[in-house]
C-alpha cells in the first residue's frame, strides 16, 4: 500500500506533530463508523440516557423550548450517533449556553466510547416523540412554509421526516425556540451546515421566525404518512 510506504519514511516527531493537526471531524466520523458497525444494546441505551441526559433532556427526552434544549426522542439515528460523536471531539461546540454542558456529559469513559454511542442513538431513535413541541405565535405560517419549500424540504424532507444519505436530522417535533436559535446561527455564520449551502438562503431574521414557528408544527404523523 502507498499510504502504509509512506507512513514509514515520516519521523516519529513528525508523526505526532501530523496527529495532533488532524481535524477533529476525521475522528468524530471514525467514532461514528465504529459505531454504525455494533450491535445495538437498546436497554443500556436508556440506562446511559437517564445517567447523562435526562437531567437536561427530560426524562422522555422531550427537550425543553423555552430553555432552547432540542427534543431527542424519535430522531434519526445516524444523526443522533453522528452528532454525539462531533461533540464528543468538540468539533460540534454547540450554543454558548448549552455546547459546555453537553461536551461534558459525554467525556465520562462509560459514554465517551462507540458502543455507548451506539446505543443511545438506538434507544433514542426509538424513544416516542413528543406530539407537542414548543410553538411560536402562528402569524406568518405560510411564509415559514415558503421558505421551508425553498431552503429545507431538500435535504429534511417535505414533511421534516430528515433524511439517511446525506445524513439530516428530522425536524418534526422539535421545539420552536431551539429551532429559531440554531437558525440565528447559521445565518450568521456560528453554525456549519450542508456544504455550499449560503447562510441567507434561510431569509431575514423575520422569515427565520415564520420558518420555526411552520417547522415547530410539522409532526410524525405527516412524516410517516407523507401528508
Amino acid at each position: 500500500m502507498p499510504h502504509a510506504d509512506i507512513t514509514l519514511r515520516v519521523p516519529r516527531r513528525a508523526m505526532l506533530v501530523l496527529s495532533a493537526l488532524l481535524p477533529a471531524a476525521a475522528a468524530a466520523s471514525d467514532l461514528a463508523s465504529q459505531a454504525a458497525r455494533l450491535t445495538a444494546d437498546v436497554p443500556h441505551g436508556m440506562v446511559l440516557y437517564l445517567k447523562h441526559c435526562a437531567a437536561c433532556h427530560g426524562r422522555q427526552a422531550w427537550g425543553n423550548g423555552p430553555r432552547e434544549i432540542p427534543a431527542l426522542a424519535g430522531q434519526r439515528e445516524s444523526y443522533l450517533v453522528a452528532q454525539l460523536a462531533h461533540f464528543i471531539d468538540g468539533d460540534r461546540p454547540g450554543s454558548e449556553r448549552h455546547g459546555p454542558a453537553m461536551h461534558e456529559a459525554l467525556q465520562p469513559p462509560d459514554v465517551k466510547r462507540a458502543q455507548a454511542l451506539r446505543d443511545l442513538g438506538a434507544w433514542l431513535s426509538r424513544a416516542p416523540s413528543n406530539r407537542e413541541p414548543e410553538q411560536g405565535a402562528g402569524q406568518a405560517l405560510a411564509a415559514g412554509k415558503r421558505t421551508y419549500g425553498k431552503a429545507c424540504a431538500g435535504c429534511h424532507g417535505a414533511n421534516g421526516e430528515g433524511a439517511e444519505a446525506p445524513i439530516a436530522p428530522a425536524l418534526a417535533g422539535q421545539h420552536y425556540s431551539y429551532l429559531l436559535t440554531e437558525l440565528r446561527r447559521f445565518s450568521s455564520g456560528h453554525l456549519a451546515h450542508a456544504p455550499g449551502l449560503p447562510p441567507t438562503i434561510v431569509g431575514s431574521a423575520d422569515e427565520q421566525q415564520a420558518l420555526a414557528d411552520y417547522a415547530s408544527r410539522l409532526t410524525r404523523a405527516s412524516a410517516s404518512s407523507g401528508e
